[in-house]
């Protein structure tokens, strides 16, 4: 049987279980924080992005396109570095960590709408072997986690409501 069906349908859930989470429990929680500790904690996810190397791995995702691991390696590379930066920038209070979230926030959403598609295109998904998890568990954490960091940085001290 075909691997797209279940793909997505494992995606979707996920990120309508994160979605829930985040709605009713984290959200809430996190409006008791500061706005710089909120955004830290809306960045925190985007550390672990790293896992995106694991598409090298030829055990891990034997077969994999190489143009298609390549690209999410790099893009996923690049946002947990971003994001490690924002994240200790906002820590320390410093006056680039909110150019540093912006930043993360932007690269990391954009390399998450190529990602997707671009898997679909050049045959990737068949090759995911060990590494289905990452996207269809973790891709929808992140997915929140950026449209909540969204939701921070636009709307600041006045942001209420989840994203």
């Amino acid at each position: 049987m075909e691997a797209l069906p279940y793909f997505v349908l494992q995606l979707f859930w996920f990120a309508l279980v994160w979605s829930v989470v985040v709605w009713f429990v984290v959200w809430p929680a996190s409006r008791r924080l500061s706005p710089t500790a909120r955004l830290s904690l809306w960045v925190a996810p985007q550390m672990f992005r790293v896992l995106g190397l694991g598409l090298l791995v030829p055990n891990l995702s034997p077969g994999m396109p190489r143009d298609f691991a390549l690209a999410t390696a790099v893009g996923d590379s690049l946002t947990a570095s971003l994001a490690l930066f924002a994240f200790v920038g906002l820590q320390r209070g410093s006056s680039r960590a909110r150019a540093l979230a912006w930043a993360c926030t932007v690269v990391g959403t954009l390399d998450l709408l190529a990602a997707f598609p671009h898997a679909v295109h050049s045959g990737a998904l068949p090759h995911l072997a060990a590494q289905w998890y990452v996207p269809v568990f973790a891709g929808p954490i992140m997915i929140v986690s950026h449209v909540a960091c969204f939701a921070e940085l636009l709307g600041g001290r006045r942001a209420s409501a989840p994203p």
